[in-house]
């Protein structure tokens, strides 16, 4: 049997559990063509409740997901969504083609086909286009496309678009303003980034319902648990407060215990092994980060992961030899590199996998 405990890439179907509550909410959404902001620390499974939501849609809406992590200007914003929307028209060559022709008026695609997986990749030729026109193109074709069944259209990461351009968001909400049968979700994995896009005052203002993404819960982990391993509730809490709730290292861990103990029952020491594991295999690729940092920034680093509550009290600045102003300036450039975080005055270290390791590796 292939192990139940998915953690890497997507779960779906048989292996997606305990957002039943999450995804009946959203259903309703985009049953009236409603809009959804998506929030929550990142390993938390936002990915994969689209993605599941999409599945189950599959044969009612045309789904089309953008991951827009890695873009660095506001065209290849732009590419990312075109070839996304190229994406969702199905069938044959010829037939795509022709479809591709009919929505697009101003662009072109350059197709090609994997020899050994069959897989249809589209490029678009965009020279002699502005953004506002790739942007228009993409929204005449997602329209024309949302006149033959519902679409749900979903941006993950749409926090990237505050690092290009203050304009992008004023230019969404013209063409989300109009009229169709069309529901757009925007997940994001930096709670304040992402939510000041859908302030007072910000063009997308009240044009999505928000919705933050919690951990599982614990009877829902219990129930999917306990039909592969023999696990009671005590334990399963353990996991979950070790984890701080993050769902990829949870799944992680479990994937371990099923790999090793299935047949046993399950002690807080075998996860604690689990996790000693997944650290080990982790600490190389941890330690060459770690040494990317600068001095002020690893003491930044260590006194972030030691969980010290006043962490500019004079103690703590002269436990670690640093001045006040060098751990500010450190700590901003660490969350500049994503490496930490910063929720009601609170700074953290949103990879909780990184945080054990750093607890336990730089805190001996």
């Amino acid at each position: 049997m292939i192990n139940p405990f998915h953690y890497e890439g997507y779960a779906l179907q048989e292996q997606f559990y305990g957002r039943e509550a999450e995804l009946a909410k959203i259903q309703k959404l985009v049953e009236n063509s409603n809009n959804l902001l998506l929030y929550s620390k990142r390993r938390m499974g936002k990915s994969s409740l689209i993605k599941e939501l999409m599945h189950r849609n599959r044969k009612e809406c045309y789904t089309i997901y953008c991951d827009i992590f890695d873009i660095a200007s506001k065209e290849e914003f732009a590419s990312i969504l075109l070839k996304s929307l190229a994406k969702a028209h199905r069938g044959d060559l010829k037939t795509i083609v022709n479809n591709l022709k009919k929505y697009f008026k101003r662009i072109t695609f350059g197709i090609t086909v994997d020899p050994h997986t069959a897989e249809i990749s589209y490029t678009p030729r965009l020279e002699g286009l502005n953004f506002s026109e790739m942007i228009e193109e993409f929204f005449e074709g997602l329209f024309l496309l949302s006149k033959e069944k519902r679409v749900i259209f979903a941006i993950d990461e749409f926090q990237q678009i505050a690092l290009l351009d203050t304009k992008i968001d004023a230019l969404l909400r013209k063409y989300m303003q109009e009229p169709h049968p069309i529901s757009y979700i925007f997940a994001g994995s930096k709670r304040h980034s992402i939510t000041s896009l859908f302030t007072y005052s910000a063009p997308l203002y009240e044009m999505a319902t928000h919705m933050e993404l919690g951990g599982l819960d614990n009877q829902s982990v219990i129930a999917y648990a306990s039909k592969y391993l023999t696990i009671n509730e005590t334990i399963v809490e353990y996991l979950l407060a070790l984890c701080d709730h993050e769902t990829k290292l949870m799944q992680h861990i479990f994937h371990i215990l099923y790999n090793t103990y299935k047949d046993t029952m399950i002690t807080p020491m075998m996860i604690d092994k689990a996790l000693e594991e997944i650290l080990g295999d982790k600490s190389s690729s941890y330690t060459l980060l770690y040494d990317t940092f600068s001095l002020t920034q690893k003491k930044a680093f260590k006194i972030i992961t030691s969980e010290i509550e006043n962490i500019y009290s004079l103690d703590t600045l002269k436990i670690y030899n640093i001045q006040k102003a060098s751990l500010a300036s450190a700590l901003k450039q660490l969350y500049s590199k994503e490496i930490i975080d910063k929720e009601e005055d609170k700074w953290f270290v949103p990879d909780r996998t990184l945080e054990l390791w750093g607890k336990r590796m730089l805190n001996r």
